[in-house]
């Protein structure tokens, strides 16, 4: 029995058709485009996060305001403290369920 000789393959490359090669072209121009508009889409949203937290603490102090402003009308206009005002100026409190001073 003769051995067969064995048969080096040899490494032959297929050369890619014009086809495969838009292909792979067009992938990766989608691929880059994708990328852009990640890095766009997170800056815009890191923008309007940073926005919203402005307002956010615009309103938080306008409500703190609000509340001050509510404490110091809810004292102003206290029994007590209108009272105080007629007895200062020497205005009579004619009838004492009535809140307005004359």
């Amino acid at each position: 029995m003769h051995p067969q000789p064995r048969v080096n393959p040899t490494n032959k490359t297929i050369p890619y058709s014009k086809f495969e090669c838009l292909l792979t072209t067009v992938c990766a121009a989608i691929v880059v485009w994708m990328m852009i508009t990640l890095v766009s889409t997170k800056i815009s949203i890191s923008s309007a996060q940073h926005q919203l937290q402005s307002v956010q603490t615009s309103i938080s102090a306008v409500n703190n305001s609000n509340i001050s402003k509510r404490e110091e009308i809810s004292d102003l206009m206290s029994q007590s403290h209108l009272k105080k005002t007629a007895v200062k100026y020497n205005f009579k409190d004619a009838n004492s369920d009535v809140r307005n001073v004359k």
